[in-house]
């Protein structure tokens, strides 16, 4: 076999060597990213939840703070959350409810938005006679928020930040998750 030949068979072979070694380096650094990537994801849950709160500041005596973390979803701005906002009551029955306004904050420093109950009042209800008989059964009496608060309970569906909610003690938060449908009409004019 010629020098030359033998020269070009190690060039190749070191070549190769090379672009194995490159290869590997690229693979390790894929693995290394991905693993990188999931460890927020093995953080404990409280470490995580405790985190996204530190923007809100803690409950003043007598209220409480309720959280509401969403899921990741397709399509999220097809989704709204409705809050319901409340209270366990034995009723008759007779309409119950009672008023309040759900003010909306923002997180100083954050401009992240959190809401507070206030002026909740009542009970308040219809006055209609109830049959003979009727027993009184435990009911989720719902605070019928002011107009002009926290879009009167509605709130966009945003999975990256929690809905913070400040609350007396004795009030519960609920909410529903609503989708849109897929189809859409047109308006015509007229």
């Amino acid at each position: 076999m010629s020098m030359h030949r033998l020269n070009t068979i190690a060039n190749l072979s070191a070549t190769s060597g090379r672009n194995i070694l490159l290869q590997a380096n690229r693979i390790l650094a894929g693995v290394a990213l991905v693993f990188l990537a999931g460890l927020p994801l093995i953080m404990p849950a409280k470490v995580a939840a405790a985190d996204d709160l530190k923007p809100y500041p803690q409950a003043e005596a007598g209220y409480r703070r309720v959280v509401i973390r969403l899921p990741v979803v397709d399509a999220p701005d097809d989704r709204r959350v409705e809050l319901i906002i409340g209270k366990m009551m034995e009723t008759d029955c007779n309409r119950h409810f009672f008023t309040g306004q759900l003010a909306r904050k923002v997180a100083q420093g954050w401009g992240y938005d959190y809401f507070i109950l206030n002026n909740v009042q009542g009970p308040a209800s219809t006055l209609m006679a109830c049959p003979p008989g009727e027993s009184k059964r435990a009911t989720f009496v719902r605070v019928n928020l002011d107009q002009s608060g926290a879009l009167n309970g509605w709130q966009r569906y945003n999975p990256k930040l929690p809905i913070v909610i400040y609350v007396s003690e004795s009030i519960e938060v609920r909410y529903r998750v609503w989708t849109a449908g897929e189809q859409t009409d047109t308006a015509r004019a007229e």
